[in-house]
């Protein structure tokens, strides 16, 4: 919040400042700062907070990390890679909420439009198998286990959820 505040009063600041100095020196003096304020405003819009939210998820605070999303001006406009942590983060806060079908619709657009790491790949993958396994789509789960798997995590975390999963759903398909 506060570095979403910082951004906009800068490009007020920047702005303002080179109004004045266009008005009082001309436009040769006062260009940068436009552009400065353009390009503020473009990260504004195209980034958003996605990457604070980001980390506040990592740290467990969901509260902030949904504080932090809500103040995303319109997702549609954060540029492809910010766009896909957007619904991450909406997807795990949903899925800690136990709002089933909100968080498999946002991790499954996550992992359509594709995030950074293998973890983070595989942790949205995990956590749709495991949607589907509370829903008894048993096939469903098979094919987002295996597309956990096929990321090769390194978290150890992951992979013993993933050995964990395929243990539990041996014993359903039996």
């Amino acid at each position: 919040m506060l570095f979403s505040r910082l951004r906009l009063l800068l490009i007020g600041l920047f702005l303002v400042l080179g109004i004045v100095l266009h008005v009082q020196k001309g436009i040769g003096v006062a260009w940068y700062l436009y552009v400065t304020s353009l390009i503020l405003l473009a990260t504004h819009f195209l980034y958003g907070n996605v990457w604070a939210a980001f980390s506040k998820l990592r740290k467990g605070q969901l509260e902030e990390a949904e504080r932090l999303l809500k103040q995303t001006t319109n997702p549609a406009w954060l540029a492809p890679g910010p766009k896909a942590y957007y619904h991450f983060i909406r997807g795990m806060i949903a899925l800690q909420r136990k709002a089933l079908p909100e968080s498999e619709n946002h991790l499954q657009k996550a992992l359509d439009r594709g995030l950074r790491t293998n973890n983070d790949n595989a942790l949205a993958a995990l956590n749709l198998a495991h949607i589907c396994f509370y829903e008894k789509r048993w096939k469903d789960c098979a094919k987002y286990l295996e597309q956990s798997k096929a990321r090769q995590p390194n978290d150890l975390m992951i992979k013993e959820k993933i050995r964990e999963m395929e243990k539990v759903l041996a014993q359903q398909l039996k």
